[in-house]
């Protein structure tokens, strides 16, 4: 074989490897890129899609343990329709559940509990209600929907009749829906005179209600004050027992003065309104009365086919204790300069119930957070340790002594200078074991010390 044939067939050889590796290359750098863009996370601990675990799962198989159950249920549900005492049964077809847009959100979002998705099938409906020789159009179809949504949502069990006489759409008959009390005091003077002035005003049917917009047409030019928050908490907890939509709702730094946690709302003139919107076709009325110090708000109009009703979960946040240092106590004495108070976390819910009291959906409408306000005590400074490094067999000697003396020196130091650091941590050793005896003491008392930053008064 000639040399020129051997360089022509290494070349060849040498050329299909390359290939080859850069053909595997290529599949293996792609089939990496792939996975981490579309790879599958679980998802999120104790996560919830309605009523059905799916914490720690896999979107795929959260897709398929929730087709499997709905199917379950689409065939097996007991829902029906009655009116003139006609009962028709409810056909799983009726229902059309958004799985898989419902797993991608609890993915994207890392949600822990997420509502399944549902519609309803309008013609369906229609030809349902039709079986009963009713004319769909005198009726909400929109709250019936909604019934229906809930139920399916959470998978309902139960045999339930569903009576449509509940769901006319034309009801005028005018009642009270729901009644408000906010307690204050003799002192808020305008109160009084805002009730004088407003006396009531209406809720006009699919459009947006402004608190600002009533106070402005009363004439009120304050900024905040707990007056103005003691209407604003009465008209929000009524809203709560309705179907409006909140739109715009602010709460206190602090825990609230007037109306309870969760149920109170917050306003001034410039830049803190109250705003919601009507989605009903009938008109409202709001009415306000004061009664030896408490204000009380109506709300009267046409009865809503579901019941509503606001649910708070509150949650106590205890404070920290902080501590001083100061020069002027010794021994195991303190002072409180700051008794603390504990903090709340609100989390605001409005249910949904039907005709017979069952929850058919819970919407979480807001979280309130009121931090906790720490505990503050002076002390004295810790006492310096007889060692400096834990060493005792030499603390007789006079060369120990010297170097005890230097111990206090170096904790003189730290404690007015900016050598520790936000800890309290130092590179002495006696300062060290001195805070190790706070600390000790700080559980023993069952708190928790803060900011052992050695600082002399005055410094």
């Amino acid at each position: 074989m000639s040399s020129e044939t051997k360089k022509g067939l290494l070349k060849t050889a040498g050329l299909i490897v390359f290939s080859t590796l850069f053909i595997s290359s290529f599949s293996l750098i792609g089939s990496y890129t792939y996975d981490a863009a579309f790879g599958e996370e679980t998802l999120p601990p104790n996560a919830l899609i309605g009523s059905v675990s799916v914490s720690g799962l896999e979107p795929q198989e959260a897709n398929a343990k929730l087709t499997q159950l709905t199917d379950e249920w689409k065939a097996s549900q007991s829902l029906s329709f009655s009116y003139n005492e006609q009962t028709v049964p409810l056909s799983g077809e009726l229902w059309e559940f958004q799985i898989e847009q419902t797993v991608k959100e609890v993915a994207e979002t890392k949600s822990s509990e997420v509502p399944l998705y549902v519609s309803v099938n309008q013609e369906l409906l229609k030809e349902k209600m039709g079986e009963l020789d009713v004319n769909p159009s005198n009726f909400s179809l929109e709250l019936l929907s909604e019934v229906l949504i809930g139920y399916a949502s959470t998978l309902e069990k139960d045999t339930i009749a569903i009576d449509l006489s509940n769901y006319y759409s034309i009801n005028s008959d005018v009642e009270e829906i729901f009644q408000s009390e906010v307690k204050g005091t003799s002192e808020l003077i305008l109160v009084p005179s805002l009730v004088d002035e407003i006396g009531a005003v209406t809720i006009k049917p699919e459009e947006n209600f402004s608190l600002q917009q009533v106070l402005a047409a009363a004439g009120v030019t304050d900024k905040a004050t707990d007056s103005l928050n003691m209407f604003a908490s009465a008209i929000y907890e009524i809203i709560l027992h309705t179907n409006f939509e909140v739109l715009e709702r602010h709460t206190t730094l602090n825990t609230p003065s007037y109306g309870e946690p969760g149920l109170n709302a917050a306003v001034n003139v410039s830049n803190r309104d109250l705003v919601f919107y009507n989605p009903n076709p009938t008109t409202y009325k709001l009415m306000f009365e004061w009664q030896t110090d408490t204000l009380v708000a109506t709300l009267n109009g046409p009865a809503f086919p579901l019941q509503f009703r606001p649910k708070v979960e509150e949650e106590v946040l205890s404070p920290d204790t902080i501590v001083q240092y100061s020069a002027s106590l010794s021994g195991n004495n303190k002072t409180i300069v700051e008794e603390g108070e504990d903090g709340l976390l609100i989390k605001t819910y409005r249910e949904t119930l039907d005709q017979d009291d069952r929850v058919i959906k819970t919407e979480k409408l807001l979280e309130d957070f009121y931090p906790p306000v720490h505990r503050v005590e002076n002390r004295a400074y810790p006492e310096p340790t007889a060692s400096d490094g834990g060493d005792s067999s030499n603390s007789g000697s006079g060369e120990n002594g010297e170097g005890s003396e230097n111990g206090e020196s170096t904790t003189d130091d730290e404690n007015g200078g900016s050598n520790s650091d936000s800890e309290g941590n130092s590179n002495s050793g006696s300062s060290n074991d001195s805070e190790g005896k706070e600390e000790k003491d700080g559980e023993e008392d069952g708190e928790i010390i803060k900011g052992l930053e050695y600082k002399r008064e005055g410094d």
